[in-house]
């Protein structure tokens, strides 16, 4: 049979309250009033298609339009650009609360068939850019004789 010590007991018990106590101290915390912003920051997308194209929505208010490059390989479609908040005047000034991302920002999405970037169309307006993406027609099935030799 083992036995133990009934101090060691105790000192478990009690480092075990300890950790209870520290735990519901931080749950109870608040979060930071200000959240810093990663180095790159994606933009929302939506995503759907028709019969004929793919159709792409970007939130991407603030972004000039000289600063959007946008790439389509295949059936990727990729968005690079940079949105810079500049504070009027310069003036200095303390943040309360920092939720718009601004600098270098990226996205890639990948779609569920080919497009033709050829044909690609794109329009600009109120912070919501809108590509359209005419899906690769396929080629039609042909049919290859066989020819026997003798």
């Amino acid at each position: 049979m083992i036995q133990f010590r009934h101090e060691w007991i105790d000192d478990v018990n009690v480092m075990r309250q300890e950790m209870g106590r520290l735990l519901d101290h931080l749950a109870a915390a608040k979060p930071p009033m200000v959240r810093f912003s990663p180095t790159f920051w994606e933009p929302a997308i939506d995503v759907y298609e028709t019969d004929d194209d793919f159709v792409i929505t970007v939130e991407l208010a603030g972004v000039r339009e000289h600063d959007i490059q946008i790439t389509v390989d295949r059936n990727t479609f990729t968005i690079r650009g940079e949105r810079n908040k500049d504070i009027k005047g310069g003036k200095t000034a303390v943040y309360h609360q920092m939720e718009i991302a601004s600098g270098r920002f990226e996205r890639s999405i990948v779609l569920p068939q080919t497009v033709d970037a050829e044909n690609a169309r794109a329009a600009y307006e109120n912070g919501l850019l809108e590509i359209i993406l005419p899906k690769m027609r396929k080629e039609r099935t042909v049919r290859v004789g066989i020819k026997v030799m003798k």
